[in-house]
């Protein structure tokens, strides 16, 4: 009996070998590996934001953009006869969002980087330690959210810088990054106006 057993398990040894050497070994289910979600709830500071499409209003259009490093994300309201182009880094490159809002020969750029700062001085305001610019004449704007902000320009100049006050003093870059106004050497005081009520309408998201 015991002889039995030894060669009806040779037997199937050699069967299996012979399976295997002629049909190979048995194939295995294959399983995907789906990934698994590592955001933790904190603010993306450092490659940007969702795209989000832009809004038809009654009087133009609104613009979502901005939300990088240290920026804040923002809303801003582009009415009819102004045109805009949105501008972002490529994946991997470093952090830019820049939209660039223009009617003419005027132009509004919004500029979110990696970029130094620098006080912002007025008239009567005195000297101070530090980087700083200094403008002859200025128009108080606030935002939709709040923000005091100035468009400050010099005598003989073309263009505008817009500062923001935070902690008692006026700087920039603001909240929503470096603004800055592009304009002929004498702007239009209707032009202007329109401008203003573009920077006044700045929201923080």
């Amino acid at each position: 009996m015991k002889y039995f057993a030894a060669v009806f398990v040779t037997a199937v040894l050699v069967f299996l070998g012979a399976t295997v050497y002629y049909k190979g070994l048995p194939a295995f289910p294959s399983y995907t590996r789906t990934g698994t979600s590592t955001e933790s709830g904190e603010p993306n500071v450092s490659t940007g934001t969702e795209s989000e499409a832009p809004e038809a209003t009654p009087n133009g259009t609104k613009i979502v953009s901005g939300g990088i490093l240290v920026f804040s994300k923002y809303s801003i309201n582009i009415p009819s006869g102004w045109s805009y182009t949105k501008e972002a880094a490529p994946a991997g490159d470093i952090a830019l969002d820049k939209l660039t809002i223009t009617k003419g020969s005027y132009k509004i750029s919004l500029y979110q980087a990696a970029t130094g700062g620098a006080g912002c001085l007025y008239p009567g305001d005195p000297e101070v330690e530090g980087p700083s610019s200094r403008y002859t004449s200025f128009t108080d704007l606030t935002t939709s959210t709040g923000e005091k902000l100035r468009r400050g320009g010099t005598a003989g100049g073309s263009g505008f810088t817009v500062c923001q006050r935070q902690s008692g003093s006026w700087g920039q870059p603001t909240e929503f990054g470096h603004i800055s106004v592009a304009s002929p050497a004498s702007p239009s005081a209707t032009t202007l106006v329109e401008i203003d009520l573009i920077l006044s309408s700045l929201s923080k998201k």
